[in-house]
């Protein structure tokens, strides 16, 4: 008797073969064939890794950082880029007559690139020493910018990956974040230049420090 080919051992093992070449199948392997049982153990172990493997596929958040991890290391100034200028600054404003300081737990900013307006509200009080950012990403008519499809992308100051998300329809976007110091936050838009924010002091208790 000739050998089976290929498909008939992937349809086997796959249980999906007619019945009549199952049959023929387990009978030929009872005569212990060599090459047959060889072929067999080889296609069953085969199945077996291809039906283990969605478990083993990485979430989807560690594969987007291991992109922007090979992304940084190429150089960062292939794409053009605008180095957006602070326009507010929360701890700059003066304090109402009669109303003691003290430390804040939250820090609001915005920033101005050409046109582009990025407001960020940085918080403490989630967990300590994490910081939650929540953001808005508008264009100089007041339009959303979302359905260009922003991406925010937080770095160090050695362009190395700590966190990432998405603007929704409305260019909001929300992250958190360890708590550490000259974080950069870079705006992609498609499109449009990437919008780079000052390098931002964010190590304290609090949200304290400076945009330089």
């Amino acid at each position: 008797m000739e050998h089976f080919s290929d498909q008939i051992w992937v349809d086997y093992v796959r249980g999906v073969a007619q019945p009549k070449t199952i049959q023929e199948v387990e009978t030929h392997l009872t005569s212990k064939c060599a090459d047959c049982t060889r072929s067999y153990g080889i296609w069953k172990k085969v199945y077996a890794v291809v039906t283990n493997e969605p478990t083993l596929t990485p979430p989807d958040n560690a594969v987007r950082m291991g992109k922007m991890e090979f992304a940084t290391r190429e150089s960062p100034q292939t794409r053009p880029w605008i180095m957006a200028s602070l326009v507010f600054d929360s701890l700059g404003q003066s304090l109402t007559a009669g109303v003691r300081s003290g430390p804040s737990d939250s820090r609001h900013l915005v920033f101005n690139a050409e046109g582009t307006t990025v407001t960020l509200v940085l918080d403490t009080q989630t967990q300590p020493g994490t910081i939650s950012v929540v953001g808005q990403v508008v264009d100089k008519s007041g339009a959303k910018i979302a359905p260009r499809k922003a991406e925010i992308i937080l770095l160090t100051e050695t362009f190395q990956p700590v966190a990432e998300t998405s603007a929704n329809e409305f260019g909001e976007f929300q992250m958190e974040f360890k708590a550490q110091g000259r974080l950069r936050l870079t705006v992609e838009i498609a499109g449009h230049k990437s919008i780079r924010i000052p390098p931002l002091n964010l190590k304290n208790k609090e949200v304290v420090g400076s945009v330089t």
